[in-house]
């Protein structure tokens, strides 16, 4: 098959034909299997999966596998930590299209100059017991479940609904953030990912406490404390950062910055 036909029928076309109607898991014959989507980016840029206008991953990865999946009509946004690179938007039936069984389909996010592509890289039988790399999100449709903001140029899936106060990150997903965060090679990485992090999350002073601990240096704790300000849940203990540095002059910085907010 030709690329350009290949690529025609990503989305037209099947790939595939899975004839199965059925599968054992734990034991328990199950009649109707789900689709799995596994995403990742080329060149490791960090992005949210929103699926249906749910957001999937709560923390910016490079490489997401959701399972369970509808298998029809499936809505697909790419919203990227970077917000200089504009969102991707395509709709994709996860299945295979002449019997309608599911299907494991892998895309891949290509940059090119005027912004990112996704692009096709296979379709296969949906696996049982499959085990992740060790740099791969791994969820269930839905779960974290955080409705996308209607305003496509704001990213932030830490809000609550209405009438419902900011809720800090909860621990499985702080301790990925804390992970993705440390996993940087450079300092100059390591703060662009943790304020990514951070302009997409609430926060308690104690988990801002953590976030300062992942960097050596003072001035790297410091332009955390000050990006982390206006996502804390409790403002009042924010004093408890002035013991994270080692000069006095470093938290009469932070002293200085949140009297210049207002508070």
């Amino acid at each position: 098959m030709k690329p350009a036909l290949i690529s025609f029928a990503l989305f037209l076309l099947p790939l595939f034909s899975f004839a199965q109607d059925g599968y054992v898991y734990n034991g328990r014959p199950q009649r109707e299997e789900t689709s799995t989507l596994s995403v990742f980016s080329e060149n490791g840029q960090s992005f949210y999966l929103i699926l249906n206008g749910v957001n999937q991953n709560a923390v910016p990865q490079s490489k997401i596998r959701v399972e369970g999946l509808p298998q029809f009509g499936n809505d697909i946004e790419i919203a990227f930590a970077d917000r200089n690179i504009p969102r991707i938007h395509k709709k994709v039936n996860i299945a295979d299209p002449v019997d309608g069984k599911a299907v494991n389909m892998t895309l891949k996010i290509i940059m090119v100059r005027d912004g990112a592509w996704l692009r096709f890289v296979k379709c296969t039988e949906v696996e049982h017991n499959y085990r992740a790399a060790q740099d791969e999100y791994v969820m269930t449709y839905g779960r974290p479940a955080q409705t996308v903001p209607a305003h496509n140029d704001v990213i932030d899936y830490g809000q609550p609904g209405p009438g419902i106060g900011p809720t800090a990150m909860d621990l499985n997903s702080f301790n990925e953030a804390k992970k993705t965060i440390a996993a940087a090679n450079f300092d100059d990485t390591r703060l662009s990912t943790a304020k990514a992090i951070i302009n997409s999350n609430y926060f308690k002073t104690n988990q801002v406490i953590e976030l300062c601990k992942l960097f050596s240096f003072d001035d790297g704790k410091l332009e955390v404390a000050k990006a982390a300000y206006a996502h804390v849940i409790d403002p009042a203990n924010y004093f408890k950062l002035g013991n994270v540095f080692s000069f006095d002059s470093n938290k009469q910085a932070l002293n200085d910055f949140i009297s210049g907010q207002g508070h």
